[in-house]
């Protein structure tokens, strides 16, 4: 059993993670993992995209226990853009993603599976994520995130090529495709509609609060500039939300 403290979407925004890392201190996580989509903001600049990447490279240097996952604003340097991709900073992204650090589609711990987006019941079939015998039997119990990881960790291999990455690039009709959407594209409709039986912790779609529907925690509160203070941390796989205090930021207590 562990304890483990969220960062959601951060879209160049480090105060994100900076806030998330002291939180994760003040409670003693044992992880801390990133939901994806560090990159890509409105009018964001060339040396910001420079900036992420080392100061990305040194919070996973200096944090062991940070755990990053692939967003569709990763793929999107991996051969599959989307809106907000930065053309000129391509190849500098693209060397971060694949030469330096493993970031996982997916994670699952005490029973919860975390991804960028969250996973649908039609992209496992479709996509023969796991076999038909575990999707009808062992799904509904608690080892089923780890059974799917497994099943999604078959399909991510290095290297990363853009047709390897094709099973996570499908989009649903909520973000404009015709696919079953992947676990880094669905949207909070798709995932309500049909979602996998077992509980997940997903970004991908802002909301103004953390909102818990059904299995499902939607964190993606910082995009768009919304003001929240609110992160998930999630111990003995029981979420609770905790905030911080931007006077005790600053002055270091937290």
């Amino acid at each position: 059993m562990s304890k483990v403290l969220v960062i959601p979407d951060v879209h160049m925004k480090k105060e994100v993670i900076e806030h998330g890392l002291q939180l994760a201190r003040k409670y003693r996580a044992d992880k801390i993992i990133m939901l994806g989509d560090y990159f890509d903001d409105w009018y964001a600049m060339d040396y910001e995209y420079t900036e992420m990447i080392q100061y990305l490279k040194k919070v996973l240097r200096g944090n062991p226990n940070v755990v990053p996952l692939m967003g569709n604003h990763e793929l999107s340097y991996l051969g599959y853009p989307c809106s907000g991709f930065n053309k000129t900073m391509q190849s500098d992204v693209y060397d971060f993603l694949i030469k330096d650090y493993r970031f996982a589609f997916c994670y699952a711990e005490d029973g919860i599976l975390y991804s960028h987006a969250g996973v649908t019941t039609g992209w496992l079939k479709n996509n023969q994520v796991i076999t038909a015998n575990d999707l009808r039997l062992k799904l509904h119990k608690k080892t089923g995130p780890e059974i799917v990881e497994k099943g999604i960790d078959k399909i991510d291999s290095y290297p990363r090529y853009a047709e390897k990455l094709r099973p996570f690039s499908q989009v649903g009709p909520a973000r404009g495709g015709a696919s079953n959407p992947s676990l880094i594209w669905a949207d909070l409709t798709e995932l309500i509609a049909d979602p996998a039986p077992f509980r997940q912790v997903v970004g991908h779609t802002p909301v103004k609060q953390i909102e818990n529907i059904g299995r499902i925690w939607f964190t993606d509160v910082f995009s768009n500039y919304n003001p929240c203070n609110e992160y998930l941390l999630v111990k003995d796989g029981e979420p609770e939300i905790i905030r911080y205090e931007l006077e005790d930021m600053f002055n270091g207590r937290k």
